[in-house]
This record gives C-alpha cells, sequence and structure tokens, in this order.
C-alpha cells in the first residue's frame, strides 16, 4: 500500500495543496508601530499604560491584529498521527524477538524494507509541515479532506487497512504472503475465494448463514468472530473451510455450500468421495435440495448424498498451467502442440488443465461439473471454452477467465462466472432436466444387489444378469426351439375383448427374455434358454407371419414381436408361483399395476428363479 515512493508522492501532494485555516493573533506593540483604526474599535481594552502626551492621551502600546496560515488541522494532525503510528510498525518489526533473538537478520528482506521504511517516515516526519502540526484528539472522519482530497485519503486507507489487519486473525496469508514470500498462485486462490463468496451474496442473492466455530467434519468456517472479538479467516493451503449460503427462486429453495480444499477420498458407493485416488479442488460447490433441511448442515449433506439427491461443482484455480504427462501422456499431435501454444500466448486455458476437469468428473461421485478459473484474456460468450456432454448445461467441464482489475472496478469475468452459477443452480430446481432423470436412474440402480442367475454351460455357480429387467413369456413346448433358433418371439398383446393393451414397450429393448411353459394348472417351468431382446413392437398378425414365417395360433390381431440375440442355455426352474400371481394381476385387470410394481411385489420369486 506505501511504499517508499508512493509515501514521498502523497507527502509532496500534501505539503503542495496542504490543508489549512486562517488565524488571527493579537500582540502588543509599541504606539507609534501598531495601526491606530485597529485601537478606535476598542480603545480601553486594546491599549494599556495610558500617557498624557501634547494635550492628549495615548497608550504606550496597543494591540495588533496579525492573520496568518495555519496547518495545524484536524486532517494534518490525523496525517501525522498514521504517520508515526507506521514508524512505530516498522520499528517493531525491527526489534521483534523469537526465542531470545532478534526475529529477523538485518540482511532479511523483511528487515531491509522496515529499514528503507523507517528512513523515509523519518524524513517526512522532519518536513516544516510538520512543526507546528499538535497531537490528535480524535480521528475525523467527517472531514471531506480526508475523504477525499489527493494524498489524505491513501494515507486515510493505508491506516484503515493496518488498523483492520491488526484486528484479524489469519494465519493463512503466511501461505502467500510473508516477509520474504511472493506465491502470486496461492494469492490469486485466495482472491478468488474472497471474490466468489461476496458475489455470491450481492450478485445472486444468496443469504449468508450463520457458521459455527468449531471443525465440522474436518472444515472450519471461512470468517468467523472469535470470543475475543477478532475477525478470524479460515483460510489456508492443505485445510478445509467453507462458506454456507441459501438460494431462493420462485418459491423454492436450495442449499449452496461453498468448500475451499475440500478433499475427496476413497469411500463407497453412498458416500461422498472417490472411486478411486483422493482429490482435493480449490473450490467445491455443493448443492443440496431444500427436502434435506437438517438442522445440522453436516447431516443435511449426508441424508443428501445417501439419497443421491445431491450435486457437487468443482473449480481450479490455474495461475500457472500444469503439465500431467505422467498421467494423460504427451500432446498426441502437432496440432495439439500449437494448441497449446496458443493458449499461452493468448493468455487462455491449457489443455492440461481441462484433462484434470475430466479426472474430477470422473472420479468424484455425483460431480455436475468441473471448471477452470484462470487470469486469462475474456473470450467472448460464445467463445467461451466450455464443453457439455450432452444437451444441458450439465454435466460437463470448461474453464473462465477471471483477472483482477483496478480499484474500484469489477473484475474481468466475473459476470459470467455469475450467470454461469445461476444458471446451474436453476438447472438443480428443475426435476424434468434429462441430467435429474440420469442421476435419478443411475442412483435407483447402483443401488439394487447386483442380480444373479445360473446358466447351465457356466463354470462358475453364478453369473451376473446382463440387464436389469426380465421378461417371462409363455411359450408353447413345439414352439420352444423355433423361437430360440429364429431369435424371435411373439404373445397376444389383447385383452379378452380383443383391445389392444396399453404397454411401455421401452423397458423391454435391452431386457433378458425367460421363456417358460407347462400344462394348467401347473407346474410352470422355465425353458432351457435365455436371449436379450434388441427390439419390441406392436404388430398384426400378418406382420408376424411376414417376418417369422410363422404362423400366429391363438387368432388374436395384436402381438408384440420381440427380436432376440445372445441367445444361451440357462438351468430350468420352478416359476409356478410368479405366473399365478401374474396373471392374477392381468386377468383382474391390472397390467399396469403388475407392471409397475414388478420391482416391489416379485423381486424376491424372480431372484430366487434367477439363481441370485
Amino acid at each position: 500500500m506505501l511504499g517508499p515512493d508512493k509515501l514521498d508522492l502523497y507527502l509532496e501532494t500534501i505539503a503542495r495543496r496542504s490543508h489549512s485555516r486562517l488565524e488571527l493573533e493579537l500582540e502588543w506593540k509599541p504606539f507609534g508601530t501598531a495601526d491606530p483604526a485597529f485601537l478606535a474599535g476598542d480603545p480601553l481594552r486594546r491599549g494599556c499604560d495610558w500617557q498624557r502626551f501634547g494635550g492628549r492621551v495615548v497608550p504606550a502600546e496597543m494591540q495588533s491584529e496579525r492573520k496568518f496560515e495555519s496547518t495545524d488541522t484536524p486532517p494534518n494532525r490525523f496525517v501525522k498521527f498514521a504517520l508515526l503510528g507506521f514508524r512505530e510498525l516498522c520499528d517493531s518489526v525491527l526489534q521483534s524477538k523469537r526465542n531470545g533473538k532478534l526475529a529477523f537478520a538485518p540482511d532479511a528482506a523483511v528487515a531491509l524494507e522496515a529499514t528503507s521504511m523507517l528512513r523515509s517516515l523519518d524524513a517526512l516526519l522532519a518536513q516544516p509541515l510538520f512543526d507546528d502540526v499538535g497531537e490528535l484528539r480524535r480521528i475525523p472522519f467527517e472531514s471531506t479532506t480526508l475523504q477525499r482530497r489527493e494524498g489524505y485519503r491513501e494515507i486515510l486507507l493505508a491506516w484503515l487497512m493496518l488498523d483492520a489487519a491488526a484486528q484479524l486473525d489469519w494465519p493463512g496469508r503466511e501461505d502467500a504472503y510473508d516477509g520474504t514470500t511472493r506465491d502470486v498462485a496461492t494469492l490469486y486462490e485466495f482472491w478468488l475465494y474472497f471474490l466468489l463468496v461476496r458475489a455470491f451474496r450481492d450478485r445472486l442473492g444468496m443469504v449468508p448463514e450463520q457458521d459455527p466455530l468449531e471443525k465440522v467434519d474436518g472444515a472450519l468456517p471461512f470468517c468467523c468472530r472469535a470470543v475475543d472479538g477478532r475477525l478470524t479467516i479460515n483460510l489456508r493451503q492443505r485445510e478445509a473451510s467453507f462458506s454456507r449460503f441459501r438460494w431462493q427462486k420462485d418459491g423454492r429453495e436450495l442449499r449452496v455450500h461453498f468448500f475451499y480444499n475440500r478433499s475427496f477420498g476413497r469411500k463407497g458407493v453412498g458416500e461422498r468421495g472417490s472411486y478411486s485416488k483422493s482429490f482435493r479442488p480449490d473450490y467445491t460447490l455443493v448443492i443440496i435440495p431444500q427436502e434435506f433441511d437438517q438442522v445440522d448442515w453436516n447431516a443435511a449433506e449426508q441424508a443428501a448424498e445417501k439419497a443421491g439427491r445431491i450435486a457437487y461443482l468443482h473449480f481450479d484455480a490455474k495461475y500457472r498451467g500444469e503439465n500431467l504427462p505422467g498421467i494423460f501422456g504427451d500432446a498426441e499431435s502437432e496440432d495439439e502442440q500449437a494448441e497449446d501454444n496458443h493458449s499461452r500466448a493468448t493468455g487462455a486455458v491449457n489443455r492440461v488443465d481441462l484433462y484434470k476437469m475430466h479426472t474430477y468428473n470422473e472420479a468424484i461421485r455425483r460431480t455436475v461439473g468441473s471448471y477452470v478459473l484462470y487470469p486469462g484474456l475474456v473470450p467472448k460468450p460464445d467463445e467461451a471454452p466450455r464443453y457439455e456432454r450432452y444437451h444441458e448445461i450439465v454435466p460437463g467441464i470448461g474453464a473462465f477467465a477471471v483477472r483482477p482489475a483496478k480499484q474500484g472496478e469489477s473484475p474481468a469475468g466475473l459476470e459470467s462466472v455469475c450467470e454461469f452459477i445461476h444458471d446451474i443452480l436453476t438447472h438443480q430446481l428443475d426435476r424434468f432436466t434429462q441430467s435429474y432423470q440420469i442421476t435419478t436412474a443411475t442412483e435407483e440402480i447402483i443401488r439394487e444387489e447386483p442380480v444373479k442367475y445360473l446358466r447351465a454351460d457356466a463354470t462358475e455357480e453364478t453369473v451376473s444378469l446382463p440387464g436389469s429387467t426380465a421378461i417371462l413369456g409363455y411359450m408353447r413346448k413345439a414352439d420352444v426351439d423355433t423361437f430360440a433358433g429364429g431369435k424371435f418371439f411373439y404373445c397376444r398383446a389383447t385383452d379378452e375383448s380383443g383391445r389392444p393393451l396399453s404397454l411401455d414397450l421401452s423397458a423391454a429393448q435391452g431386457a433378458v427374455l425367460i421363456g417358460w411353459s407347462g400344462p394348467l394348472p401347473g407346474p410352470f417351468v422355465t425353458v432351457d434358454w435365455m436371449a436379450r431382446v434388441t427390439s419390441c413392437r406392436l404388430v398384426s398378425n400378418e406382420t408376424v407371419k411376414l417376418e417369422t414365417g410363422v404362423e400366429p395360433s391363438s387368432g388374436a390381431v395384436h402381438y408384440l414381436l420381440f427380436k432376440l440375440d445372445d441367445v444361451s442355455k440357462l438351468v430350468s426352474r420352478d416359476v409356478s408361483g410368479l405366473v399365478v400371481a401374474a396373471n392374477t394381476f392381468a386377468h383382474g385387470g391390472k397390467f399396469r399395476t403388475f407392471q409397475s410394481n414388478l420391482s416391489e411385489v416379485f423381486r424376491q420369486k424372480l431372484a430366487n428363479i434367477a439363481g441370485a
């Protein structure tokens, strides 16, 4: 804030346009040298030692009024007070001790800087400007000179920042800035966190929540007020910290937790973490639906994670490009090398940085997107490097340029990041998106116990079932070999009145078809083969005959025609109980109910049949 050169400039500006006021001073002078007009205004008070002289009475001495400019004003007193405070700080740095010895050697960078500043301050305080400036009794914050005049306002700002720093407890500052270190990459990381926390509140309308003082799940609140009133900043490399918010739109709400350096270690399917190695993104935005609104925010995260209703959005600050050849290999072509060279020349994001975003998306469970933040040139909106996997804003990867700006100006690129996060939050509120359907279906599938089945030619006792749906179809014994050899199967698709059944055929593709047969009233057993369904259509009896060469014997008008593949042998099992239950649903006019409740009502019976 105030190096020696800046101090010289500010004090020169103050000396050239110093604040002053007009003072009046009265002094006694011999009668002959004073202004008689001033005496005439009040002769008795302004004259003394009156004497008779030549028939007149005149004073031997009289008061005289002197007007002059005085620099002993509140703004100048504050400047002197601030400079003395700066000098005291420099002197305390030089005299500070650690373990009985001076904390800094005379040739250390911090000692040299403090010595240079101390000499400059001594020279400035010796200027005639401060000779008649008195002691400050109170800080004149209301002074327009102190607030606006050049030189004065810079000294005020420096003093205010020094005063705030004296009340601030931030051990993490040593990671980026101490007497001997200037780690610009870490400073950029810290700056982005401060910037985003403020942007969430001011630009996105998020409501901050009060954070506890203690560590929760290995993380500390980013900013809190300690018991002694000091402001504590918990922002340090390799240590997790967080800020919590609530965000509302159209009457619906999301909980948003913003983490710095949160670790995602190797964990199980229903837990927060990675399925491979540990990862620690610079920033993680945790998005939780309103229904997980436990009082304990950590319990809310765990509940949402267990239900598969949580979303993670990761950001990495890349002040310098990282090279990951050991994982991803070197550039694969001259075009890619040229692309990287162009990125370095234009300040764009490097390709290797995007590799790591792919890694976050793949390894960290329930991640919806990972993005690089870098201080490069801000591209046009249609040229921003963002890549969506499907048709929607997430899942995806990309990069945003965010650059510091001059004092009072908004950082370049911040608006684009805020608009993107707003779109992400809006997307997460919508339960009719493709990504919501994909996530929900994935969570339901991975929480099921893996289904097993027995095959006649299997060398192991059980083999994994190659599909999530099993279809049982009745086959006459005479047709069993025909269906297996022709790789097709058909069944009647009408009710007793001859009307087509309303069926959802989307679940059939990719399912496993298991045939069963047997005389009424049973027993019913599966056939000795199974197959994968490649397609299923609702067709007429003429179409069945045309495509298969077999004329249906039931005489129905509509049929379900299955095309099959991967025909393999299967150990026959008794399915009497399942078939009777299914017929009870179907003949009771509740085929839809049977279809939608298959997983709940018949899962155990089907598992027994399949040999799980």
